[in-house]
This record gives C-alpha cells, sequence and structure tokens, in this order.
C-alpha cells in the first residue's frame, strides 16, 4: 500500500465526489479501498491495492494538470475560473501580490501628503536679507535713540512748529505718507500733479464730486478744535449744484495761486506764508461762531467753502550702494543694549529711550554685524551719487522727501512703516490728528477720505456696490459712520489668511520667521489709516516686536495683536482695482495703478460731465445678493 501524505490527502478530498466514474470504479471507491487495507483481503485480488494506488496518482496528477491549465488560460485571457478552487502555492501568490500593491499604494499615498507638489517646499525656505541667522531685533536697525533720517520735509512738522512756535491753524489734520521707492520719480511727480495736490483736490470738491447723489449720504459731524485743522478758505463753488451739471470748469477751486512745478519750494513756502496771514483772520472769525449743527443727509455751509490741512509726504530709503557707501565712510553707531529689564516671566526686555537725541547732522544706521550684507560689495563713487543727487533734488524742490537710513527694498518694507512712525513720533506729536500709509501705486479719493473722517457716509454707485456686505451698505445708517475711538486703526481687514509656502511668490513666508498656521487679523497694506494715539502706541510696541518681512501682516497684525488695539473694516479701501473708472467716486482708495492711469482715474473724478449711474430706488435684489461679512476674531 502507498503511502498518503496530507497534500494528498487534501487534494483527495476535494475530488471525493466530484470526478465521475469511467467506466469502472468511481475514483470515490479508490479512496476507500486505499483507507480501509482490510477491504483489499475482501477484494480476492492480491494485486488491488497496487492497482488502486496507481489509479489514485494518475487521477491526482491529471486533475492538477487539467486545473492548472484552467487557471492559466483564464489568466490570460482575463476569465479566470473562481469556481475551482486552487490550494498550495498559486493561491498564496496571488494573495502576496494583491497586499503588496495594497502597500505600494497606501506608501504613494502618504508620500504625496507628506511632500508638497509645485513650488512649495514647506514653507523650509529663506527670505532675501532676512536668513535665519539675520537678526530681527527691530532696535538694531531702527535706532530709536538715533536721528536716521537723511532728509526732512520742509513745511511739514517742522522746528517751529514743534516747539510750539508755529500757527495753531498749521496743525495737520490729515497728513499722508506715500511709501516709495528710490527710484519711483515718475510715480512721485504723478501723485503731486493728481490726487496728491490737495490744494484743489481737498474737502471743498466732495460736494461738487456728488452732486448727483445730493442727499443719499450722511454729513459730517463737528469735533473739538475742528477750526484748528481747517486750512483757508476757498472761493465760491465755480461748479454751483443746479439741475444743469454740464457747465465747464473754467475757474479754480482754490485762492491760493498756482505755483509752477519748476519752482522752489521755498518761493512757494512764502506764499503759503501770505495765505497764512489770511488764513489766520479767518480763523478768528469761524472760531466765534457758533458749532454747526450736523445734518444728516448734507454738507453744513461752514465745511462746504473750507478746505483741511491735509499734507503728502514721500517716505524713502537708500539704495544698497549708497547705503553700504555710508556704512564704510561713517563711524559704526551701535545701538544701546545696555537697558534691560526683567520682566515678570523671568525674560529680558529691552528698554527704549523715550527721547532721541537733539537733531544734528543726520545719523546712520547700520546692519549689525550679524546682517546678510555683502562687505565685499563695492561701487564706484559716480553711481553712488547720480541717485541721491536726483533725490535731494526733488526734495529741493518740492519739500516733501522725508528719507531714511535703511536699504530700500521689498522686504524692507517693514522697517520703512516703523521709520515712517518713528518720524512722526518724534516730530509731529500733537501737531497731526490723523496719518494715512499708502503705496505709490494707489489712487486715493481725498475728498472721499475727509468726508469720513469727519464723521460722514460716501454715496453708493452702482459701480460700487460689490465692495460693501450686508453690514455697510446702508450708507444713510448712523452705525456706519467712522468709530470714535481714542486709538484708531481701519482699513480693508482680512481674517483668517494663511502663510504663503509658495518660494516663488513675493508674500512668501518661511517657517522661521512665522511659524503658526493663521496670520492674525490685519488690514491691506495697500493702504491703512490710523490716528497719532494708534501711531504712537504702534510704534513703541515694534520696538519690542521681531521683525517679520510682509509689512501689513507684522504691523497691523502681529503688534497690533501685541498692543492689543483693535482693527476697523473699512470696504472703501480696497486692495486691488476695478476697470469701471465709476467706482473710484465710491470709493477712498484702490491699488495696483500705473502712472498713466493714476491721471486717468484723477480726471474722471473731476470730470463733471462723466456720468455715473446710482442705484435704482429700489435695489434690494442687490442687497440681498451681498454677502454676510464673516466677523474676525
Amino acid at each position: 500500500m502507498y503511502p498518503v501524505n496530507d497534500n494528498q490527502q487534501s487534494v483527495l478530498l476535494s475530488l471525493t465526489g466530484t470526478i465521475v466514474p469511467n467506466g469502472g470504479e468511481g475514483s470515490g471507491d479508490v479512496y476507500r479501498r486505499l483507507q480501509d487495507p482490510e477491504a483489499d483481503d475482501r477484494s480476492g485480488s492480491p494485486n488491488s491495492n497496487e492497482t488502486d494506488a496507481d489509479e489514485y496518482h494518475t487521477l491526482i496528477d491529471e486533475r492538477c494538470k487539467r486545473s492548472s491549465k484552467k487557471y492559466e488560460d483564464g489568466r490570460h485571457s482575463g476569465r479566470g475560473n473562481r469556481s475551482i478552487p486552487m490550494t498550495g502555492g498559486n493561491n498564496c501568490s496571488r494573495n502576496r501580490v494583491f497586499l503588496v500593491i495594497i502597500a505600494m499604494f497606501c506608501f504613494i499615498t502618504l508620500l504625496l501628503t507628506a511632500v508638497p507638489l509645485g513650488t512649495d517646499k514647506g514653507r523650509v525656505g529663506t527670505i532675501a536679507g532676512w536668513s535665519v541667522n539675520t537678526s530681527r531685533l527691530t532696535v538694531n536697525y531702527v535706532l530709536p535713540a538715533e536721528n536716521t533720517t537723511i532728509i526732512d520735509p520742509l513745511n511739514i512738522c517742522t522746528t517751529e512748529e514743534r516747539t510750539g512756535d508755529g500757527s495753531e491753524n498749521e496743525k495737520v489734520f490729515l497728513l499722508i505718507v506715500v511709501c516709495s521707492s528710490a527710484k519711483n520719480f515718475e510715480a512721485r511727480q504723478t501723485i503731486r500733479e493728481t490726487w496728491g495736490n490737495v490744494s484743489e483736490f481737498n474737502y471743498a470738491q466732495f460736494v461738487r464730486m456728488h452732486a448727483r447723489l445730493k442727499g443719499e449720504y450722511l454729513g459730517p459731524r463737528p469735533f473739538k478744535h475742528q477750526q484748528d485743522y481747517m486750512k483757508k478758505a476757498v472761493s465760491e463753488d465755480p461748479f454751483p449744484t443746479t439741475d444743469d451739471d454740464h457747465q465747464p470748469e473754467t475757474q479754480q477751486l482754490s485762492e491760493q495761486p498756482v505755483v509752477p512745478k519748476t519752482e522752489s519750494f521755498r518761493t512757494r513756502r512764502q506764499t503759503d506764508q501770505q495765505i497764512t496771514g489770511q488764513s489766520s483772520q479767518i480763523h478768528s472769525i469761524s472760531s466765534t461762531a457758533s458749532i454747526v449743527t450736523t445734518s444728516t443727509t448734507a454738507v453744513p455751509p461752514l465745511y462746504e467753502k473750507q478746505n483741511f490741512n491735509v499734507k503728502v509726504v514721500f517716505l524713502l530709503g537708500q539704495s544698497e550702494s549708497d547705503y553700504l557707501h555710508q556704512r564704510s565712510s561713517k563711524p559704526v553707531h551701535s545701538p544701546s543694549l545696555d537697558h534691560t529689564t526683567t520682566t515678570d516671566d523671568g525674560s529680558q526686555r529691552q528698554e527704549v529711550p523715550s527721547h532721541p537725541e537733539e537733531r544734528k547732522a543726520p545719523s546712520v544706521s547700520l546692519f549689525p554685524p550679524e546682517g546678510d550684507v555683502d562687505p565685499a560689495f563695492n561701487v564706484r563713487e559716480a553711481e553712488l551719487d547720480e541717485l541721491q543727487a536726483r533725490i535731494v533734488n526733488e526734495s529741493e524742490v518740492y519739500g516733501d522727501i522725508i528719507q531714511e537710513s535703511f536699504v530700500d527694498s521689498y522686504n524692507n518694507l517693514t522697517l520703512k512703516t516703523i521709520m515712517m512712525l518713528k518720524w512722526v513720533t518724534n516730530n509731529c506729536d500733537g501737531r497731526v490728528k490723523y496719518i494715512m500709509k499708502c503705496d505709490d501705486d494707489t489712487f486715493v479719493n481725498v475728498p472721499n477720505l475727509l468726508q469720513v473722517l469727519l464723521g460722514g457716509t460716501v454715496p453708493v454707485y452702482k459701480a460700487s456696490i460689490p465692495f460693501y456686505d450686508k453690514n455697510t451698505i446702508d450708507v444713510r445708517s448712523s452705525k456706519n459712520r467712522l468709530a470714535e475711538v481714542k486709538r484708531l486703526l481701519t482699513g480693508f481687514l482680512f481674517c483668517e489668511a494663511k502663510p504663503i509656502g509658495d518660494t516663488s511668490s513675493k508674500w512668501y513666508s518661511p517657517n522661521y520667521m512665522y511659524n503658526k498656521e493663521f496670520y492674525p487679523d490685519y488690514l491691506s497694506g495697500t493702504a491703512y489709516l490710523m490716528n497719532l494715539n494708534a501711531a504712537k502706541l504702534l510704534y513703541r510696541t515694534s520696538l519690542t516686536t521681531p521683525i517679520f518681512h510682509l509689512e501689513d501682516v507684522y504691523l497691523t497684525g502681529l503688534v497690533a495683536d501685541r498692543a492689543k488695539l483693535r482693527r476697523y473694516h473699512h470696504p472703501l479701501f480696497f486692495y486691488s482695482t476695478i476697470k469701471d473708472l465709476c467706482s473710484l467716486r465710491g470709493m477712498i482708495s484702490q491699488h495696483q495703478l500705473q502712472p498713466n492711469e493714476l491721471r486717468n482715474a484723477y480726471e474722471f473724478v473731476n470730470n463733471r460731465t462723466a456720468v455715473c449711474t446710482a442705484p435704482d430706488r429700489n435695489f434690494s435684489m442687490a442687497k440681498m445678493k451681498l454677502q454676510q461679512r464673516k466677523k474676525c476674531h
């Protein structure tokens, strides 16, 4: 009798009852005889065991061959017979292949989720000028105890005014600081000739601009000492607001003599002194009058013929070559870091001097030794002097340049803005009411801005409806007046913005500079506004806040958060531009305009013959389409 091992027995069990007898004994009988030795004796044939064993192995071999053949045929044709049970190696192989495929799929999925696609490197890249090892201590660059101003503007927070010798009516109601690159001469000149011409583009222009929508907005509110900020009276309205609004512009909007653009600023300053004598008489007369009652739908007569004292200045830095040239030719003035105090939590905090040293010859602020400045950088003297000479000449002509000592680059915009706050805090304390920061590719509708600062609202045009939300669209509601707070900081508010990890973006943010998932709520850096109290608070807080290269996130987000300064959203500060010029009439600011576009915008806004459509009498459907603005934290 042939022995039957376990594998053969399992195969035989699978064959039992499934193979049809073939002209004799069935395979079931063969199996029974092999398992029952006594059956051999009863069979009467001595060779029956050997015969039956041979038949048994023959059946197994044929069965295995047929099964293997069917499996191979089914695998190649894609129609394998799944009804045939497979045992042994074939089943195990298929299971192993299936598990390997599943494992590979899971591995690839995890790999794709762990490694960012495109140029996003997981925010591990660096920022030009601000490497991992670069000091980010603000005081190392701002030098709060030193005078870092290279060029001062004339007739704006002058020495006489700072010491209290200036006339009261020289207080600045609104100081607009335009952050401009040192090389952007065309952009600065364009602003001077357009919306920066505040002697004409002032509050008196507001009523004329919106003559067709009279009564569709809230008038201004009087405030304490408002006469101190009024520049002068203007001539009678050369464009009377009648039903016929198509009269030609044949008269000037102001009694102030027009100074040629090539005339020196000193000559213009003499003209201002003559005007100052006239405005002093106007001030004495108007100060004896009682405060005009606020109108809810119209501008009081006192405001219609008055211009407010608005100043526009341009804040510049230095070219890298000029900065390094000064560094090599001037002695190093290191900031004093010896005055430190220990806070309650045990950490050390630097004490910032409250008063800078006396204004002498401009000193030079320097990068600390670990800064990203190539000591081998070298340029020729002629190249150093050309750009700076043009800036000095520009300042002599217009007197509206503030130049501070730092390398003027996009990644140093934070330093530029802190320098702005430093200059205002040190020079204009008590002389300025509001400060606006904007870029040199921004159009500012000054009359609309003044209307908002005076507590009024701006009428809604059909082109400006999309900028509003359901809360701000009702411009005749008193809740949409500008908030009366001790410290004001307002602009277009962004909420829950995430840092950008794309290294090709100019707003890229590496982890070593900011490692949180969301930015704090912040205002768009294209244009935002603050009062003097907020400016001084932000400056003091920034001196102990590590520098972050994105200026708006840093100052109106990180620093404002540390100072516990609330940011107020205003829909009319827009961070981009709209092709429909009618939107400019109902806005305060729009961004990303080239010099020719700024000129077109200014001409359109002041064109009385250009008709901008007002909303329909019943624009409830348009209001319904407006979204409910998400409340920020």
